[in-house]
């Protein structure tokens, strides 16, 4: 039963491209036993970090768990990956949230739109946003899951600057990449 069970949870992390609880986990394995079902992703967590390897399991607040590529090569493979577990919309919305928060719900839909109200209900549902009621708006944060899954501090004045510094280093990516691109090649040039 241990190794199958292993075998199907490395499977539903895999396949679910998100975080997952430890419930969920022990719910697709069987499992009834919580602390039986936690042991079985301890072990692979440990056998991922032994092996060389691109992926890893890293546990996050709350008991969660996901199966993910190691920070230094997800920007190695960003443009053969498919879609990713936000939008890019979704993405966008966060990252203006995680800048300047805490901030108001109203005040992210003035800035991102009306569909910013979709993006937020989703962000709050896999767990990258907590939220306080004020009068008839909610005051956004990030999580501590937010912080472990993007790989930034838990303290926000560090988020903060973590998060300015890789939006500069892609912008800058991104622009040397399509400079690159209209320049032709030094073995092309007469």
């Amino acid at each position: 039963m241990g190794k199958d069970a292993k075998m199907i949870i490395e499977a539903a992390l895999y396949a679910a491209g998100r975080p997952l609880s430890i419930e969920q986990i022990a719910e697709i394995a069987k499992i009834d036993n919580l602390d039986y079902a936690d042991e079985l992703v301890r072990q692979l967590v440990r056998e991922y970090g032994e092996r060389s390897s691109s992926l890893e399991i890293v546990a996050l607040p709350g008991n969660k768990y996901v199966l993910q590529l190691k920070a230094n090569y997800s920007n190695k493979i960003s443009n053969i990956a498919s879609r990713g577990l936000l939008s890019l919309g979704e993405l966008k919305s966060l990252a203006y949230i995680a800048l300047k928060q805490p901030i108001e719900q109203s005040k992210v839909a003035k800035v991102r739109g009306s569909h910013s109200y979709k993006h937020i209900k989703k962000l709050e549902e896999l767990g990258f946003l907590k939220f306080e009621h004020l009068g008839r708006t909610k005051i956004l944060q990030t999580t501590e899951m937010f912080a472990d899954y993007f790989g930034f501090d838990h303290e926000p004045r560090k988020l903060k600057q973590q998060l300015r510094w890789r939006i500069r280093k892609e912008s800058i990516q991104t622009s040397l990449d399509s400079h690159n691109q209209l320049e032709p090649e030094a073995s092309e040039e007469p």
